[in-house]
């Protein structure tokens, strides 16, 4: 009596078995990142309070540009407050400049146009300016930045 070898069924079976299991991993790992997508992460945002000087540094109606750890940011003093704001255009994340006459900031990219609370008044900027917390001390005034350590 002779062994038949259904070695096409076992192929068929082994090639069904290897694409399951792969499309079972791929599914998982599509819906691992779709729950990490999901659930925002435990860490809470350390800021630490930077010295920018004293407010007298500031002229009014004046913006002073500044690098404060990797956070390029534009501090402008007004007739009412100080306030610091980012110098990346929300549009593409050029550096904004200040128009003193015009009272306003500029994107030299998409000619976007924010006013001085940071609000976008012109061009394709989608957002205001990311504004940073000033904080004063006596007669010195502290940026809060996000740290980035942690």
């Amino acid at each position: 009596m002779a062994i038949i070898h259904d070695d096409i069924g076992r192929r068929r079976f082994l090639s069904q078995a290897v694409m399951g299991f792969g499309l079972l991993f791929g599914l998982g790992t599509l819906l691992l990142r779709f729950v990490q997508f999901l659930v925002p992460s435990p860490g809470a945002k350390q800021y630490v309070a930077v010295l920018i000087g004293s407010e007298a540094a500031f002229p009014v109606g004046a913006a002073v540009p500044m690098d404060l750890g990797g956070h390029k940011i534009m501090v402008l003093r007004t007739d009412e407050d100080v306030v610091a704001f980012s110098r990346r255009c929300t549009d593409l994340g050029c550096l904004v400049s200040w128009n003193k006459e015009r009272e306003e900031f500029l994107c030299p990219c998409h000619q976007g146009v924010f006013d001085k609370t940071g609000r976008n008044i012109a061009g394709p900027p989608p957002r205001p300016l990311d504004r940073f917390e000033i904080v004063k001390r006596g007669e010195q005034l502290y940026v809060n930045i996000q740290s980035q350590a942690g």
